[in-house]
């Protein structure tokens, strides 16, 4: 392997990152969407639960304290139709009134006492079933509602209710006569119909902005997705480069470096460092130019790519090549030297009208040896190689 680097056409897209970065913007955009469509949700609930109190408090300072008070000890028709005239006027003047009427505690329960939906000069496009006098009324509000309503607060039913008739909002606030008494209260439910169709549309705006924050929420994912795949792309490409040689597209010293220490995870039997030096490049670069030089490494470059095995790690350092070969023993390593010799001495090698040769130094390791050492045995095999004629291999030999 001359040199490790991971092509960038070659990576896949990073759905990890699309999942994290999409549910990060995901989680933003929905707070920024629904928290504010919440909390504007409940300010017009709580807007419209302080409209039903108000119109509830309006009825009750209506209703003839007194008369209402001698309603619940005598009843008549006369005294009955004037205590409930003025509810009949509120009511008939403001539609999205359902029901009207006046209650009394009796022993911790509830009793109808008028009912606005008993007058006949009632105005109203509803068809409404009117509550008798003193008919029982089954609550479904909290159990202290009637204390609350002893105490002098209007209470309003914190949801809607659901019955035969339809969704309602309840409100009930006290009556007092001239005295200052508690004779009752009065009771105001208000049609909810227009109010939930409302909510409805603005629930469709909410489904249709949390679906663009989602689309957002995924188009950013997309697009940190692509942008770390190109700083990868490039930190990829800079490290690619700063491990490369220019001129060869071989390793460099730092390359090679790389390489060797990652090997060495490894276990190997053997291995063998081959140091390959161009024979008369001085002379070269001296009559033709360093040009010229240029073309005879890479050149020889080449020849290396063409005679090395699958695995071993080249890198050129100044005018030598070096060649890491892991799980190589002497007859490999000299049969991959040979290789490169004779792919440099082939046709097509010639430069300015002349072949040029290489000699090749060779260190192999029956056990893992630091590779300074090799490296340095491989360079006295080297000398021995151009003493003997330069052209040919060597393959170091300790001394006995």
């Amino acid at each position: 392997m001359l040199l490790s680097t991971n092509s960038g056409d070659e990576r896949r897209f990073d759905w990890v990152t699309f999942a994290f970065a999409s549910l990060a913007m995901a989680a933003v955009l929905v707070s920024l969407v629904a928290v504010p469509q919440w909390l504007s949700k409940q300010a017009r609930f709580d807007a419209l639960r302080l409209q039903v109190a108000e119109v509830a408090n309006l009825a009750a300072a209506s209703v003839d304290g007194d008369l209402h008070r001698k309603l619940l000890g005598s009843y008549s028709d006369e005294l009955y139709a004037e205590v409930v005239a003025p509810l009949v006027r509120l009511h008939s003047a403001d539609p999205d009134i359902y029901y009207l009427y006046t209650m009394v505690d009796k022993g911790r329960e509830a009793y109808f006492v008028v009912d606005t939906a008993a007058s006949p000069l009632l105005r109203t496009k509803r068809e409404l079933d009117a509550s008798g006098y003193m008919e029982k009324f089954e609550p479904r509000e909290d159990d202290d509602w009637l204390s609350r309503l002893a105490s002098g607060e209007t209470y309003v039913t914190p949801t809607f209710e659901e019955d035969d008739y339809g969704t309602f909002l309840s409100a009930h606030a006290p009556i007092y006569d001239r005295e200052g008494r508690h004779s009752g209260f009065v009771g105001v439910d208000f049609d909810m119909q227009y109010y939930l169709a409302r909510e409805s549309r603005f629930g469709s705006i909410a489904i249709y902005s949390l679906c663009a924050a989602f689309l957002v929420a995924l188009l950013t994912g997309w697009l940190v997705t692509l942008y770390r795949d190109a700083v990868r792309r490039r930190v990829d490409e800079l490290h690619r480069r700063s491990i490369t040689d220019s001129l060869t597209g071989l390793l460099n010293r730092r390359g090679l470096a790389e390489a060797i220490r990652d090997d060495t995870t490894r276990p190997v039997v053997t291995s063998a460092v081959l140091l390959v030096d161009v024979d008369g490049l001085k002379l070269v670069n001296s009559l033709y130019g360093h040009g010229t030089g240029d073309v005879v490494l890479a050149r020889v470059a080449g020849a290396i790519r063409g005679g090395i095995r699958e695995g071993d790690h080249c890198a050129r350092i100044g005018s030598e090549f070096v060649i890491y070969a892991p799980d190589c023993d002497a007859a490999e390593a000299e049969a991959v030297a040979q290789a490169i010799i004779r792919g440099v001495t082939a046709e097509g090698m010639r430069v300015v009208g002349s072949n040029f040769s290489i000699s090749v130094g060779i260190s192999v390791s029956p056990q893992r040896k630091v590779f300074s050492e090799m490296y340095r045995e491989a360079g006295d095999a080297l000398g021995e190689a151009k003493s003997r004629g330069r052209n040919r291999l060597s393959l170091y030999e300790a001394a006995a």
